[in-house]
């Protein structure tokens, strides 16, 4: 059943993922909406409820926390969208939209 408020649409970047604590994790986000998004970390991961900063090479800085943990990755809630994270958030799914144009 799904739960999200938002649908997620497939895009497929390279991430960095930081916690508070200094890990930092590389990997390869899987879907995004405006509420939030699926990264796949490999072996490594973050535990639920870290709060994390995901960046996007070259764009820009999302934060949020770790709902879901799974052998896939991890789920995030994007937490503080100001106007700059919404003007990244709204490039990445205008992205994700025309596939056929990148």
């Amino acid at each position: 059943m799904e739960h999200r408020w938002k649908e997620r649409c497939p895009v497929s970047l390279d991430v960095v993922v930081r916690s508070r604590d200094g890990l930092t994790l590389h990997g390869r986000t899987r879907d995004i909406s405006p509420d939030g998004m699926f990264i796949r970390l490999g072996r490594q991961s973050v535990s639920k409820n870290t709060v994390v900063e995901i960046e996007v090479p070259r764009c820009g800085c999302l934060h949020g926390w770790v709902l879901h943990v799974g052998d896939e990755g991890i789920g995030l809630m994007f937490r503080s969208i100001g106007s700059q994270e919404r003007r990244l958030l709204d490039q990445l799914l205008a992205g994700a939209a025309r596939p056929s144009e990148r």
